[in-house]
């Protein structure tokens, strides 16, 4: 906890790259709920350096020790974020709030080097196209 504007607010700790770190408070990956992902957008080999150039529609690959999950970019926001009054950033953090569908939230900052403005990334799971699901072990 970290007091901003005389109240008490949750923080949460970003992994030095090139790791990319999961909220306790969130989902699990492949879980219904909203599973939180959040990494550095910085320096060159920040997890999210390119996260910037993700668009609605494009597909992202989780990997979580041996498992793989698939799912499909649907939002892309660009919110400002430093040196806003707290309740910019309360509003900000509804995006990495529990929810009862199964998505994931990717968090960073934007732009590179920069704590100016949140960039989130909302994806849902996808199916896994079927030439892809003929190479799976049986």
């Amino acid at each position: 906890m970290q007091e901003v504007d005389g109240t008490q607010q949750p923080v949460w700790v970003v992994p030095d790259a090139p790791y990319v770190g999961w909220h306790e408070t969130s989902a699990p990956l492949g879980r219904p709920g909203n599973t939180v992902l959040s990494g550095h957008n910085w320096p060159e080999n920040g997890p999210f350096r390119f996260l910037y150039k993700v668009q609605p529609g494009d597909p992202l690959i989780v990997y979580s020790g041996a498992m793989v999950f698939l799912y499909r970019v649907d939002e892309v926001l660009l919110l400002p974020e430093a040196g806003q009054p707290l309740e910019v950033r309360q509003a900000n953090a509804r995006y990495i709030q529990p929810t009862d569908d199964e998505r994931v939230t990717l968090v960073t900052c934007h732009p590179y080097g920069s704590t100016r403005f949140r960039l989130i990334v909302i994806a849902y799971p996808a199916e896994v196209p079927s030439r892809y699901r003929e190479l799976e072990a049986p």
